[in-house]
């Protein structure tokens, strides 16, 4: 049974409580009391007392097999059940340690991946930047050998009309030198 406040329960069935009546309800105490009628049932009391008892008596042996039971339960079983469990609720606080202990640690894990994360996106605009200079450096370079491959180009032609005009230069050397020496 379970107090609460002046007024006590029993369970008949799992959700169906009933309240046991007090003093004052049970006509003791109020102009009732003649007639010892229960106000919560409406019966008297000279029938419900002894269909209680008659129901203990029917039960008894019910009652006294679980008492048996009980009372047949080793001590050692007892105290070594009561050790276990002992144990086993140690042990669940020290997983509750354990448990915010991870916490923590994962927590410091997921600060330190969140910096990885920001270094790797630094790291990945560095390279963009590294990359973008590359191609300008790339498109300079083969701007210039472009500039490079002109200029040899300008020098060949230089060159040639340069050996060009040396060839004609001496060629027109000999003739006015053949046409000095004709009468």
């Amino acid at each position: 049974m379970l107090a609460n406040g002046p007024f006590y329960y029993r369970s008949l069935n799992i959700g169906d409580l009933k309240k046991v009546p007090t003093n004052k309800e049970l006509g003791e105490g109020s102009s009732v009391a003649a007639s010892r009628i229960l106000p919560v049932t409406g019966e008297p009391i000279h029938h419900t007392i002894p269909l209680l008892a008659a129901r203990l008596v029917r039960h008894e042996d019910r009652l006294d097999a679980i008492a048996t039971l009980v009372n047949n339960i080793p001590n050692e079983q007892v105290e070594v059940m009561s050790s276990e469990i002992e144990q086993l609720v140690m042990g669940h606080l020290e997983m509750g340690t354990m448990i915010e202990q991870l916490s923590a640690q994962f927590g410091e894990a997921m600060e330190f991946i969140g910096l990885l994360c920001t270094a790797s996106t630094t790291n990945r605009n560095i390279m963009c930047d590294i990359d973008e200079a590359l191609d300008t450096t790339r498109a300079q370079v083969m701007s210039l050998r472009r500039a490079q491959q002109e200029a040899q180009a300008r020098e060949r032609d230089r060159g040639q009309t340069i050996e060009t005009m040396a060839t004609k230069i001496q060629e027109l050397q000999r003739r006015l030198d053949d046409n000095q020496g004709k009468p």
